[in-house]
């Protein structure tokens, strides 16, 4: 048997009942985080400039707008405000961005074409188990080509969760899987200069998913063998002999993905959490700059191309989104602020952060927790010679170190409220940790 048919035998087969209660809450707490990460982007020019270029008539909210647009416009407008600031969270070992993609399209998609709440519900969680396990399967290869994993990875995932929306059967669900792979596209040149097409890639996987499920559902045939034909995904997006296959199927319905999802605490690249974590405990310390002669950070090989590569230019980045990709900014922010928020990025020319980060050094190591985790290690070296090593292995924030519902909370609201009234996100939060009991979701 096929992948492809493995996973749609899966998908058609999963009733919402079936699902555990944890895993549905979880899927909840999720939504929740983005849709407010969305809200606090709503005065990011990424968000603004695709408005006006996707700006038409139409029933559907923009999130953080006055304004209703067209329904799959207004899905990829938001997915872009989901991922503007770098505030979403991550499957760590998938490398992979869903909630940002699935969010949108079951909110904003969902509650157009499908009433049934946990149906939706059910689109979210099989849209993350679908998009996370290509990812895994990856091994971090489809990142190793230049290649960015929400991109690859999360078009499966906006396939299955747009079939669950949409009621396809079985056999259209192997069509729609097996046509995904034609729409998978999105690389990392983004990082030569942080511009925008990050955050495009987004929106691109929540208009190809409609668009393929729809193709399907209109009895569109697809490759069955897209996972191990000939030229299969991870031959022309990643690395064939470094990827593992079986764990596409492996444990459904037993192991669930969308349990091993990271949340943000911090609105950066999630490679550099650990690290801030260190920097933030150097200063808790009590140690001051000048008594530091050097940070040398030890760090796995894929997160070095994100955040480190080229050293020089990270010293002192131009915008905000380079700001949240550079090592040492980040770690000179933490260290001399004892945090991160979406406000820490207003100068970027403070002296004393520039001077700090230029102490910084990396070197390439691979340490035991990555993927899984986003661990922090660094080397200290004191202008007396003494040497501190600070090391974080489990990340804030990560499933193994999570976030509290009131931090999570406390997250949200304060997203939110940078577009809403606290009564008005108070209600969003209501309404989205109460959604399988919804008729509609409004905002």
């Amino acid at each position: 048997m096929f992948y492809s048919e493995k996973l749609a035998d899966f998908i058609i087969k999963l009733h919402f009942d079936e699902i555990p209660q944890n895993v549905i809450y979880r899927a909840k707490e999720l939504m929740l985080d983005s849709l407010g990460t969305a809200l606090a982007a709503h005065k990011e020019e990424c968000v603004l400039n695709a408005l006006k270029a996707l700006k038409n008539q139409g029933n559907t909210a923009v999130w953080g707008q006055d304004q209703k647009i067209d329904t799959i416009n207004a899905t990829m407008v938001n997915a872009i405000a989901s991922h503007a600031l770098d505030f979403d969270d991550t499957h760590t070992e998938a490398i992979l961005h869903a909630s940002a993609f699935l969010t949108p399209l079951c909110l904003s998609y969902g509650f157009n074409i499908c009433k049934d709440a946990k149906q939706i519900l059910k689109a979210f969680i099989i849209g993350w188990e679908i998009a996370a396990r290509v990812g895994i399967a990856s091994k971090g290869s489809f990142h190793k080509r230049g290649f960015h994993t929400s991109a690859i990875a999360g078009i499966f995932g906006s396939v299955s969760a747009s079939a669950i929306l949409l009621n396809l059967n079985k056999e259209q669900i192997i069509n729609a899987l097996g046509l995904a792979g034609s729409f998978a596209s999105g690389v990392n040149e983004f990082l030569s200069n942080g511009s925008n097409s990050k955050v495009l890639h987004l929106a691109n996987v929540v208009k190809n998913g409609i668009l393929v499920a729809n193709l399907a559902k209109n009895n569109m045939s697809g490759p069955l063998s897209i996972f191990e034909g000939r030229d299969n995904i991870f031959k022309c997006f990643g690395i064939e002999e470094n990827s593992d296959k079986t764990e596409l199927a492996k444990a459904l319905g037993r192991i669930w993905q969308i349990m091993q999802v990271s949340i943000k605490p911090y609105p950066s690249c999630h490679f550099t959490h650990g690290f801030i974590e260190c920097a933030i405990s150097l200063k808790n310390d009590g140690l001051k700059a000048d008594e530091i002669k050097n940070i040398h950070c030890f760090i796995d090989e894929i997160p070095i191309s994100f955040v480190c590569d080229p050293i020089e230019k990270k010293y002192q980045p131009k915008t905000a989104y380079e700001a949240k990709f550079s090592l040492p900014f980040l770690i000179a922010l933490g260290f001399f602020d004892g945090k991160i928020t979406l406000n820490s990025y207003e100068n970027l020319t403070r002296k004393e952060l520039i001077n700090f980060a230029q102490k910084i050094t990396y070197e390439k190591k691979q340490s035991s927790g990555f993927p899984k985790y986003f661990p922090g290690h660094i080397k200290v070296t004191l202008q007396n010679g003494k040497v501190i090593q600070k090391d974080v292995f489990i990340n804030k924030g990560n499933f193994d170190n999570p976030l509290s519902f009131e931090e999570l909370k406390e997250k949200f609201l304060n997203n939110a409220k940078m577009s809403l009234t606290e009564e008005k996100a108070n209600g969003l939060l209501e309404q989205i940790m109460n959604l399988e009991n919804q008729k509609d979701f409004t905002i």
